[in-house]
């Protein structure tokens, strides 16, 4: 975003802070989840082209502090794809912040009309320009995800070059998403299943009622169920309630016997013994007290 500044200060920055030699992209999921915890509350996002814009309307924003904690690790980024941050100096005059690197280190440069430096901003937006509209997109879902505190994201697959290519998901083409999570000591199912959104598990449960295909992800929910620790059970059985509904499929249980119909009336399934996960997770919704 070009913006007509007259003026630009600038002071040195203290010694570096250490910036993880991880990707771009891990990269800003950390700022992200690190400005939310610093400033206490979720942005105002708005995703433009292949921009995504993060606002925190904060009363004070101390320069030299946010420079010296997050400072490094946005030239960092910057390097990769380009990073504006954004803030209102004297409560109306907009001021650019940016952190060059030289030899003798990192520095805070302000960018104004006035030539004013300011110690404190009211407000901060920042802008982070990616390679393409399909990059945003995916880092949009992530970043979202990372600062509403999730353990991981499930994506669809038209983003896994970019998760591959930014080493952020251990592309498996046996599953139905491309899972990421955000702490690499919790790449486990149960971690996965907690990331599965309410459409995605009718996605599941529609892939196994109409097409006979069975997602690996119904094996971890067989597993937990077995273990008793679902995460957002209730969604699984809502979803799977809506689902039978779209696809008018009927459930009866009579005389100590239970059908599945279609719209044909033709017979899904016929017993309580069918062995694959999916089949004891639905009969786990449909008799949840195994009588």
């Amino acid at each position: 975003m070009k913006i007509h500044f007259e003026k630009t200060t600038e002071c040195r920055l203290a010694p570096d802070t250490s910036v993880p030699d991880v990707s771009p992209a891990r990269r800003a999921l950390c700022l992200v989840q690190s400005l939310r915890n610093w400033f206490g509350t979720p942005s105002r996002r708005m995703m433009d082209g292949t921009q995504l814009q993060y606002g925190y309307e904060v009363l004070t924003v101390p320069v030299q502090e946010f420079s010296e904690i997050f400072g490094p690790l946005v030239q960092k980024i910057h390097q990769a794809w380009p990073i504006q941050i954004f803030g209102l100096g004297g409560q109306t005059e907009l001021v650019e912040l940016s952190f060059p690197r030289d030899e003798a280190g990192t520095m805070i440069r302000q960018y104004s009309i006035s030539g004013h430096y300011y110690e404190q901003l009211r407000d901060l937006y920042l802008r982070i320009r990616f390679p393409d509209e399909q990059a945003a997109e995916c880092m949009s879902k992530l970043l979202d995800a990372a600062e509403k505190e999730s353990d991981a994201a499930a994506l669809e697959w038209k983003y896994a070059d970019f998760l591959d290519q930014q080493k952020l998901a251990e592309i498996d083409r046996t599953l139905s998403f491309c899972y990421v999570s955000f702490e690499e000591a919790e790449s486990r199912p149960s971690v996965y299943l907690s990331a599965l959104t309410p459409q995605q598990k009718c996605q599941l449960w529609r892939l196994y009622l109409e097409k006979g295909l069975l997602p690996p992800e119904f094996e971890w929910l067989r597993d937990a169920l077995t273990q008793g620790d679902v995460p957002d059970w209730l969604e699984w059985q809502l979803a799977l309630y809506s689902v039978l509904e779209k696809l008018g499929i009927r459930f009866l249980c009579q005389n100590g016997q239970f059908e599945l119909l279609d719209q044909q009336d033709k017979r899904l399934y016929f017993s309580v013994d069918h062995g694959d996960a999916a089949a004891q997770a639905l009969m786990k919704v449909l008799f949840p007290l195994n009588r």
